[in-house]
């Protein structure tokens, strides 16, 4: 890749996990201080996830990339332990981000996953502490299941309810760890029903359905978006997409509806061929298909709709020169690879807030469903480029 591809990967990092730029890093700053960096270091930062990149625009501030290439080495090797094929990927954000605030007084050779382990672990048993009196078996033991019903996604409010019921019978400590994953994807708060509270508790017992939300309203709605974004494609481009439509048409047969097909035929012919390889692995009359049909329909849509960006660019699309502001669409197809891995429960939430979010779109609540399935996979960046 080119230094400008690297350049534009960062920034858009930033702005899909939502990061407030450093007034130094704001404008054109930003792109000429990353302007000044190595590709090979300008790699390594593109990789990074929300906790790293935050990081770095700190301590790279007023500094060059010989004071902090040290540190960026370093970073590299934690960011491979606890990324998604990481032996440490089950870490918490807190966790990470005390890890980063340790890289000073560690040594490039130092950084193994024990030491990073224990440092982790410092982190818990530092948040825990004011709580327990660390006298009593009971409370050490609590103390490591605090550290493992984090890492499955309950905060601490909740983990501190749990502990209490044990704390008043001790029997109860072996159901700690039966407990089941909560998710980390939620509905923003903008498409929230009035008699659905934004609580986490009682959003996870309403996802275990596999029922897609297909509402009249919600329809209607859905309807305009597949209006809007239909446009003329020719060339070359319209004979790959003719090619790759007639082969999903004959696999899905039946579950390819008009409405899918309009939408599919505006998706570019790279992403339209990962469509159909997904398609092609998953049986016709399976659970399966319609959701991946789904998924690529309203991820494609949503991709469609243009929000206002701050960015280091001048806008020529925003409709006046003024630098840092233009206008693009989240692309959902970096998430292909990952929404592969859900089973069918997560995955037809991941759609329902997909289609209530078309009902109702606003950059808030797209951008937010856009990092919870960063937040929710610890997904690697890099793999938005791979098949």
């Amino acid at each position: 890749m080119q230094k400008s591809d690297y350049i534009y990967m960062i920034t858009d990092n930033i702005m899909v996990y939502q990061i407030n730029l450093p007034t130094d890093f704001r404008g054109n700053q930003l792109h000429e201080h990353l302007n000044s960096y190595d590709e090979k270091y300008l790699s390594i930062i593109a990789g990074f996830d929300k906790n790293f990149l935050e990081h770095f625009l700190i301590i790279s501030k007023g500094r060059s990339q010989e004071d902090i290439a040290e540190i960026l080495r370093k970073m590299e090797k934690i960011s491979h332990m606890i990324g998604p094929t990481g032996n440490l990927s089950y870490l918490t954000p807190n966790q990470i981000q005390y890890i980063l605030t340790k890289l000073g007084s560690l040594k490039a050779s130092e950084i193994k996953e024990e030491n990073i382990s224990q440092i982790a672990d410092e982190q818990i048993e530092k948040e825990f502490r004011p709580t327990y009196s660390g006298s009593s078996a009971l409370e050490q033991q609590l103390a490591s299941a605090a550290f493992y019903l984090q890492s499955i996604g309950y905060n601490i409010q909740e983990i501190e309810e749990k502990f209490n019921e044990v704390r008043q019978d001790p029997s109860k400590l072996d159901t700690l760890f039966t407990l089941p994953p909560q998710e980390i994807i939620s509905v923003p708060t903008e498409i929230q029903t009035r008699d659905t509270p934004p609580s986490r508790v009682q959003q996870a017992s309403t996802t275990q359905s596999t029922s897609i939300d297909r509402s009249q309203q919600t329809q209607n709605a859905i309807d305009q978006h597949v209006t809007s974004i239909e446009h003329e494609i020719t060339g070359e481009r319209a004979k790959k997409v003719d090619e790759i439509m007639e082969l999903i048409k004959a696999h899905v047969k039946e579950n390819m509806n008009d409405s899918y097909e309009r939408v599919f035929r505006q998706i570019h012919p790279d992403r339209l061929n990962k469509a159909y390889k997904m398609l092609k692995d998953t049986k016709r009359k399976s659970k399966r298909m319609n959701l991946y049909l789904e998924w690529f329909f309203c991820s494609n849509l949503l991709s469609k709709i243009e929000l206002k960006v701050e960015h280091w660019q001048v806008s020529s699309q925003a409709g006046h020169d003024q630098a840092g502001v233009y206008t693009a669409g989240i692309d959902f197809s970096r998430y292909d690879n990952i929404i592969r891995e859900f089973p069918d429960v997560k995955l037809t939430q991941v759609i329902n807030i997909s289609r209530r979010l078309l009902q109702n779109p606003s950059k808030n609540a797209i951008q937010k469903l856009a990092t919870d399935l960063v937040a929710e996979t610890g997904f690697d960046e890099h793999l938005y480029f791979t098949d």
